[in-house]
């Protein structure tokens, strides 16, 4: 049984990627299966087992469990009788639990043998992320060098007619992603527990050389996407981590100077020789610079306005609890009113007192995750406080990335209180 629970368990951390290539619907896509059939081993194990960990039911688990119960009250005085409030009932419970509380059920099923489920959690992580930059890569090259559209071939339930131009002749990548963004997002997410396992751990004896080869992929697959978010939101991360830990990284630094240096020198040498060939850092300029002159930019301002205008005229229990979930179109406006950010979503639908649980949720485990002072702890915390911020540019709460990132970060503190006790 608990064989079975693990290689579900690896099975959903590497096919969180497939957010929107391979779906079977537009809600309905692999770490959706995945996910339930992972949340339905776990109960089953519990069931199994005769017994549950009393360290899931955390303070965070607690407010996701709260959050959950305020969906559950705005939906019923708000339109339980709508089918597009239903769907976006299902989804809220959906993805808390099958992306939060499923996998933190395993961590603590497992939690005795903690170093082999650190150990291959961040394996799956490592294959999730370097198979998705590597496609990505592939596409964008294939795409605009060779006329051949890899993702054709692909089946997507929605955007399949994708095709973002940048400067009017080059097409982003966006991995197996609805979006490039959206990819972005994931990268920036998983891909600093990547870069831990890669080159902070003993797990992984792949030779240095290679090890740049990939950390350079996958930097790549995050400029061809052309996000402008990511170029800004992972550097500020980052910048912010090594701060926090200004001791331990100047320590690092003077430690390693000359490795430092080495790496550095290739990356630039290496990007200005990709230069020569690709235009790629007056790409990356324009591309932020257009930006914020664009039809995506006013887009959100529009959108933004309608927000502070519609909310801000509500009653205040509507202020309190939301206009429901999908509260834009319980209202009569259709999808081109629906918010870009995920905190205005919550905010509109859930109402204050349902951003401020999530917002208690990400401040709680941002905090645990420093106190706890791991090795991995630096690397959380650019992984956590990238999608805390990235989600002022997105709203999709259905995809695992997040709150499977919050999950094993609860798992890791509390080996470090457990080993205090």
């Amino acid at each position: 049984m608990k064989l079975a629970y693990k290689y579900v368990f690896i099975c959903f951390v590497f096919c969180m990627q497939f957010t929107s290539a391979f779906a079977i619907s537009g809600t309905i896509n692999l770490p959706i299966i995945i996910g339930a059939l992972l949340f339905f081993v776990g109960i089953l194990n519990v069931i199994y087992e005769r017994k549950i960990e009393r360290n899931i039911f955390c303070v965070e688990h607690i407010l996701i469990i709260l959050f959950l119960f305020i969906v559950l009250f705005s939906f019923c005085i708000n339109g339980a009788n709508a089918k597009s409030a239903i769907n976006h009932t299902i989804a809220y419970i959906s993805s808390f639990l099958l992306f939060f509380t499923g996998p933190l059920l395993f961590f603590f099923q497992f939690s005795s043998d903690f170093k082999t489920i650190f150990k291959f959690t961040l394996k799956a992580i490592f294959w999730c992320v370097i198979i998705s930059c590597s496609f990505s890569l592939f596409e964008f090259v294939s795409t605009n060098f060779f006329g051949f559209n890899v993702t054709d071939y692909i089946p997507r339930h929605s955007v399949e007619e994708y095709d973002p131009l940048i400067l009017g002749f080059f097409i982003r990548s966006r991995g197996f992603s609805e979006e490039s963004g959206h990819y972005a997002f994931m990268i920036g997410i998983l891909g600093p527990l990547f870069y831990y396992y890669l080159f902070k751990t003993d797990f992984c004896d792949i030779k240095k050389i290679y090890k740049i080869i990939l950390l350079w992929i996958v930097i790549l697959s995050i400029i061809t996407s052309f996000s402008v978010s990511s170029f800004i939101i992972i550097p500020f991360c980052i910048i912010i981590a090594l701060l926090l830990n200004f001791r331990k990284a100047l320590y690092t630094i003077r430690k390693k100077i000359i490795y430092i240096s080495i790496i550095l020198s290739s990356l630039i040498f290496s990007g200005f020789l990709l230069n020569t060939k690709l235009p790629i850092f007056d790409l990356l300029y324009i591309t932020i610079t257009q930006k914020f002159d664009s039809f995506s930019f006013d887009d959100r301002k529009s959108r933004s306005d309608f927000f502070q205008n519609t909310f801000f005229s509500f009653p205040f229990e509507n202020k309190l609890f939301g206009a429901g979930p999908s509260g834009v179109k319980l209202l009569g406006y259709d999808d081109s009113y629906t918010f870009l950010s995920l905190y205005q979503t919550i905010c509109f639908e859930i109402g204050i007192i349902g951003v401020l649980l999530i917002s208690c949720l990400f401040i709680l485990t941002l905090v645990k995750n420093y106190i706890s002072r791991q090795s991995i702890a630096p690397y959380f915390f650019v992984s956590i406080f990238s999608g805390i911020i990235h989600y002022n540019s997105i709203s999709n709460y259905w995809y695992p990335f997040l709150w499977f990132s919050i999950a094993f970060c609860i798992f890791c503190y509390n080996k470090v209180v457990d080993e205090k006790n």
